[in-house]
């Protein structure tokens, strides 16, 4: 069984040492299989292949219904980009440790490791997925908590700031802007 981490000075320092353990081993495992070196995708500034295939395969399982909407069979690609722009303008702390949990994800014995099932994110069933998702968010580990907050705040976050989902949730849209009169 899990030891519980208390939210102690202690418990902190626990927390730290044992996340950059798992993301240094996921990283180093992922470096030696080549996936943290590959090429950003054509088109992309920030994603590579391999998280894009991530990324195809969560999208339907977080946004459910909302997904792919009105824009069909243009979805995948202009969340995608959002992402990536989006990505682009994180710190660059906070997109290596991005890109550290995408690596991780990417390779079979570390996303077994991790909760997910060790075939391809394009070959799993969406109930997998589903399973895999909500053992993330239920974890008592934190840094899996946290890993689950992130991909679903961000595919979130890039979904419905596009304009074609404003409908969806009933946001009529920016506000126009009324000149002042002086």
């Amino acid at each position: 069984m899990l030891k519980t981490i208390t939210t102690t000075r202690r418990g902190f320092m626990q927390l730290s040492a044992s996340s950059a353990a798992v993301l240094t081993l996921g990283a180093s495992i992922a470096g030696l299989t080549g996936c943290s070196k590959a090429p950003v995708a054509s088109g992309y500034k920030v994603l590579r292949p391999g998280d894009i295939e991530i990324l195809r395969a969560l999208a339907p399982v977080i946004l459910g219904g909302s997904y792919p909407g009105s824009l069909q069979d243009k979805a995948p690609d202009t969340l995608l980009h959002a992402l990536d722009s989006l990505v682009l303008t994180l710190q660059d702390y906070a997109r290596s440790q991005l890109v550290m949990l995408f690596d991780a994800l990417q390779v079979a014995p570390v996303r077994a490791l991790m909760g997910a099932p060790w075939t391809g994110w394009n070959e799993m069933p969406a109930d997998d997925i589903e399973a895999f998702l909500h053992s993330w968010k239920t974890s008592r580990i934190q840094l899996k908590r946290m890993g689950y907050g992130s991909l679903c705040k961000l595919l979130t976050m890039c979904w419905y700031s596009q304009p074609a989902t404003f409908a969806l949730t009933g946001y009529p849209g920016m506000p126009q802007k009324i000149p002042a009169h002086s």
